[in-house]
């Protein structure tokens, strides 16, 4: 029992005061991994949750999922059909005289973005451009456009 007018200091042994660095530890690596298992909770759900995108690097897969998602009919689908057809003929019309400004400014961008890799990141970067080009020329067949 303690006597009034004592100071607590005295009562209590400064080696009590002093905590060891164990629990600290524990609730240091807890919170620790509660952070990281909710950040895996949390991207698991955004999976989850997110609708599976269409392939995009094909009109006629672009064109299922509208008909799919708008649950359109045969009639609206021919129609659907025939005005991407018309978008895309008109596309290719206007983008066509700027076509040439558009690659000179992708491949003076890449010689700039060369000039500040190493030799194994050049050849790297130059396999990622190969790589690039084939998926571009293997959408445009599927798009039926002529490269």
């Amino acid at each position: 029992m303690r006597q009034s007018g004592t100071c607590i200091l005295s009562i209590i042994r400064p080696a009590q005061l002093v905590s060891t660095p164990r629990p600290k530890l524990i609730a240091m690596l807890f919170i620790l991994g509660a952070f990281f298992a909710g950040g895996a909770v949390m991207f698991v759900a955004g999976r989850v949750a997110s609708p599976v995108r269409p392939d995009v690097s094909s009109d006629r897969a672009v064109i299922d999922e509208l008909a799919r998602e708008l649950k359109l009919s045969p009639d609206q689908r021919v129609v659907i059909d025939s005005v991407w057809n018309w978008r895309r003929r008109h596309w290719r019309v206007i983008v066509a005289p700027v076509r040439p400004a558009l690659d000179a400014v992708r491949d003076s961008a890449r010689v700039l973005m060369m000039n500040t890799l190493d030799d194994a990141q050049k050849t790297a970067f130059r396999a990622l451009i190969v790589r690039n080009q084939r998926v571009a020329d293997s959408t445009a067949r599927a798009r039926g456009e002529i490269r």
